[in-house]
C-alpha cells in the first residue's frame, strides 16, 4: 500500500492540502501537515476505538488518579484562573463550565476563587470521584450543543488535554462555542509538536522502525493530534473564536517516572531519574510539550 494513498486530502486544522505520512501503516498511521505542522493518528483498518468506553473503566481512571502530578496541575490552574480573571474583569462572578472535567479538582479551584461552575464528562468513574472529592455533580454527556440549549450561556469554557482526545475535534469545538456568550473566553491546553516528537521520529527512522516507544507514547489512539500555534489558531477561526494566545508551555500531567516507565526504563533508574525530571518540570527546563491556548467567541 503505497504511502501516498492513505494520507488524507486536507489537514485537519489549517486546511491545507496535502499532507505526509510520517509511519508505515500497521495498520494505523501518523500524517503530519508541512504547512502548519500538525499531527494526526489514524487508526486505519482497525478502525477507531471509542473514548468514551475507554473512560469508563475504573481501574484506568484510579491508575490516572495515582500517577497525576498534582502540584504541577495545581500551579496551572491556578495560573488559567488569573488569565482567565484578567479577560473577564467586567463579570463580577464570572459563570465557567469545564468541558470534560474530570475529577473535579480544577472546578473546585475556580469555585473557591469566586466563579461559578458546572461541567461534564463521559466517564462514570470520574463523576463519581468528582462528587466524592468535591460535592460537584458533572453531567454525564458529550452533547454539548444540547447542552448549551438547556443552560444559559456561560462567561467561560475551559478544556484541560480534551481535543487530543475526542473523536470528532470539530463537533467538540462547535459545542463549546455554542456554550458562551458573545465575547466569552474558551481556554484549552493540548499536546503540541514539539521537539520531542522530532526527536522520536528521528530515533525511529535511525533504527529501521525498531524502536518507536516514545514515537508511539507521544501520539497514538489516546492522544489522537499533536497542534502547532498555527494549526490551532486557523482551527479556532473556523468555529467562530478569535485567537489571543496561542503559548507553546511546559505541561506534564503525570510524575515523570511514570513517563519514563511507559518508555522501558525499569524502576529502578526510573524512579530517580523521574524524581531529576521533576524538578526540572516545576523550573519551566524541560521543552515547552503542550499548547495554552486563550480565543474569545465572536
Amino acid at each position: 500500500m503505497g504511502m501516498n494513498v492513505i494520507a488524507t486530502d486536507c489537514c485537519p486544522a489549517c486546511g491545507s492540502v496535502g499532507m505526509s505520512v510520517l509511519s508505515s501503516p500497521r495498520p494505523q498511521f501518523v500524517e503530519r501537515c508541512p504547512s502548519c505542522g500538525s499531527a494526526f493518528y489514524h487508526s486505519g483498518a482497525a478502525g477507531a476505538v471509542s473514548h468514551n468506553d475507554a473512560y469508563n473503566v475504573d481501574a484506568n481512571y484510579q491508575r490516572y488518579l495515582e500517577t497525576s502530578n498534582e502540584s504541577s496541575m495545581r500551579r496551572r490552574y491556578e495560573e488559567t484562573l488569573r488569565r482567565l480573571r484578567s479577560r473577564l474583569r467586567d463579570v463580577e462572578q464570572p459563570h465557567l463550565f469545564d468541558i470534560g472535567a474530570g475529577g473535579g479538582d480544577f472546578l473546585a479551584l475556580a469555585r473557591s476563587r469566586g466563579f461559578r461552575i458546572a461541567g461534564n464528562e463521559v466517564s462514570r468513574p470520574a463523576i463519581d470521584e468528582c462528587r466524592t472529592r468535591h460535592g460537584i455533580d458533572l453531567v454525564l454527556s458529550d452533547d454539548l450543543l444540547a447542552l448549551a440549549s438547556e443552560a444559559p450561556k456561560y462567561d467561560a469554557a475551559t478544556m484541560w488535554c480534551v481535543i487530543a482526545h475526542v473523536d470528532d475535534p470539530d463537533e467538540l469545538l462547535s459545542g463549546a462555542r455554542a456554550l458562551l456568550r458573545p465575547g466569552g473566553i474558551l481556554f484549552l491546553s493540548t499536546p503540541r509538536y514539539c521537539i520531542i516528537d522530532r526527536v522520536a521520529l528521528l530515533l525511529r527512522r535511525a533504527t529501521g522502525d525498531r524502536y518507536r516507544r516514545l514515537f508511539d507514547r507521544r501520539i497514538n489512539h489516546f492522544h489522537r493530534r499533536q497542534y502547532t500555534r498555527r494549526g490551532m489558531e486557523e482551527l479556532l477561526r473556523r468555529h467562530d473564536f478569535a485567537p489571543e494566545s496561542v503559548r507553546p508551555t511546559v505541561g506534564y500531567g503525570l510524575h515523570m517516572a511514570e513517563y519514563l516507565r511507559s518508555l522501558g526504563l525499569p524502576e529502578v533508574v526510573a524512579r530517580p531519574i523521574g524524581a531529576t525530571l521533576d524538578l526540572a518540570v516545576r523550573a519551566g527546563f524541560l521543552p515547552r510539550n503542550i499548547l495554552s491556548v486563550y480565543a474569545r467567541a465572536v
